[in-house]
């Protein structure tokens, strides 16, 4: 009969080369094997240079070339911090995102990752990644629309663009989204500070005009005001919802 060492490197050597994974792919394939024998398993391969170790419990097999190995790919890396046991538990955000977005043509080596339990920053195999706290459900098919609603948060922080040049980005993102889902982006913008709401409010109201925004007025303090810089050219409706 096999031990639990010989099954962990038979799956192993199954992989394929730069495939990026957790212990828990393990505990699912051998229901048999406990945990730590797993871990210990996985450890020793580690050693052996056959697995490299990214952090606790996540590892990757390396691509190797003539110039040495390969480290994982970015978007790899990034699902297995946001993703665990089938479970989605963050998203990816910030100026990586909101490049991809259209948003700023600058880039960045370091990774954002919003999830209801930030860790410290970390760097894995040369890629830093940093963590904000969001509170949420993130499921999979609503991902975009909280990468959205950071990018409205973060209008006044986004390189190389005005609030106007992003709010004429967010609008065509917005439109490109069916009913059902910019319906959905009022209700999760409920989880955001009082300037995000407001300024999604102006928007949604004068851009789509045939979506209910009420619920975001009402939660706007009448004494607030949000210093945001865009334009009534843009927004012309931007003073009723206390935006300078």
């Amino acid at each position: 009969m096999s031990t639990v060492a010989q099954l962990v490197r038979d799956k192993v050597e199954e992989m394929p080369s730069g495939k990026v994974f957790d212990y828990g792919i393990f505990v699912t394939a051998l229901p048999d094997a406990g945990v730590e024998s797993i871990a210990l398993s996985l450890s020793r391969l580690s050693r052996q240079g056959v697995i490299e170790r990214l952090e606790k419990g996540k590892y990757y097999k390396p691509k190797k070339s003539s110039y040495g190995k390969i480290r994982p790919k970015e978007s790899d890396i990034i699902a297995l911090l946001t993703i665990k046991n089938t479970e989605r538990i963050g998203y990816p955000t910030g100026l990586p995102v909101f490049n991809q977005m259209g948003l700023t043509t600058q880039v960045s080596n370091t990774f954002i990752i919003a999830t209801s339990k930030p860790k410290e920053p970390k760097d894995l195999q040369g890629i830093k990644v940093k963590y904000i706290k969001r509170l949420g459900q993130f499921l999979e098919e609503e991902i975009r629309l909280w990468q959205i609603l950071d990018a409205i948060q973060d209008i006044n922080a986004i390189p190389d663009a005005t609030p106007d040049e992003s709010v004429k980005v967010l609008k065509r993102k917005i439109g490109e989204l069916p009913r059902k889902d910019q319906e959905r982006l009022v209700g999760l913008a409920e989880a955001y500070q009082p300037r995000t709401r407001a300024l999604l409010g102006a928007m949604m109201e004068y851009y789509f005009d045939e979506i209910d925004t009420g619920i975001l007025k009402k939660k706007i303090n009448r004494l607030s005001k949000f210093d945001i810089g865009v334009s009534a050219i843009t927004l012309p409706n931007k003073s009723s919802w206390n935006i300078k």
